[in-house]
């Protein structure tokens, strides 16, 4: 029996497109991954479109309903041609990750709203909680930064940013690909909390971290002051290619940019609907 295939996520390219599946056998379900190398290869309509991308490929790659993780799909020589399983999914390196927390199968996880492609809101036994994962390869530098962080802040006793309840996994409980953290409830901050915000960064930058993304979607206004989350270009003390001087550096850097970021009308860093808890 043909599998039933979901598209999860994409991640597009001028010519090429990294394809994210959720791929449902009669008594298994997994996650699989496909490197579209010619964009044409697929109509420029299904390209984003998830039931459009899974019927053109299943039509040009004989081999689609067989059992394979990962897929590149190529033109050579006037013909879509294929290779199976010639490089591995991503995920977290074991060192990344600290602590007894557990680990939880992202297929058993519902999702009750996307703030943006990698950020969702799910409900976890009677909490609801926020879940962050990392799609693909590239992302993976920042993710392993963004855990590192919370881990270190964590075990130094800061509570000013979100506290991790469980990894994520595909495929193994080893393949760590997402957590699941706290959901801050709260309001996003505005201009007129600049003195609260600036004595909480202060208070933040004293656990050795410079948030390195700052803008007023990352700042929570919770009942206990001012909460920060999305480290994936946080700086860290102990980060061995930053010295002393350059550390205290962005650190002020970051402070004296505050201002301005609590001011900005772009919209930099908003989530597709606007948050107002």
């Amino acid at each position: 029996m043909a599998p039933t295939d979901e598209l999860l996520s994409l991640d597009m390219g001028t010519d090429d497109c990294f394809y994210r599946f959720r791929r449902d056998f009669e008594l298994t379900s997994t996650v699989v991954y496909v490197h579209l190398q010619n964009l044409d290869i697929i109509a420029q309509d299904h390209q984003t479109y998830g039931p459009g991308v899974i019927k053109d490929l299943r039509s040009n790659v004989e081999v689609w309903d067989q059992q394979w993780t990962t897929l590149t799909v190529f033109r050579k020589d006037g013909k879509v041609q294929y290779a199976q399983d010639q490089w591995k999914p991503h995920f977290l390196p074991p060192n990344a990750t600290s602590g007894d927390l557990p680990r939880l199968n992202i297929l058993d996880l519902e999702i009750r709203h996307g703030f943006k492609n990698r950020v969702s809101l799910i409900q976890l036994d009677i909490q609801r909680q926020i879940l962050k994962i990392c799609p693909f390869k590239y992302q993976l530098q920042y993710f392993t930064q963004e855990i590192k962080a919370y881990n270190t802040l964590s075990a130094r006793g800061c509570s000013l940013i979100p506290r991790l309840s469980a990894y994520i996994f595909e495929r193994s409980e080893e393949q760590i690909i997402g957590f699941i953290c706290e959901e801050f409830q709260g309001r996003f901050a505005r201009p007129s909390d600049y003195s609260d915000c600036r004595n909480s960064l202060l208070q933040l930058h004293s656990y050795g971290v410079v948030h390195g993304d700052l803008n007023k979607f990352n700042i929570i206004i919770t009942a206990d002051g001012p909460r920060f989350f999305d480290l994936e270009k946080s700086v860290l003390d102990t980060d061995e290619e930053i010295s002393n001087d350059e550390f205290s550096l962005l650190q002020q850097e970051e402070l004296d940019g505050l201002e301005k970021a609590l001011h900005d009308e772009e919209g930099w860093g908003r989530p597709w609907l606007k948050l107002e808890l």
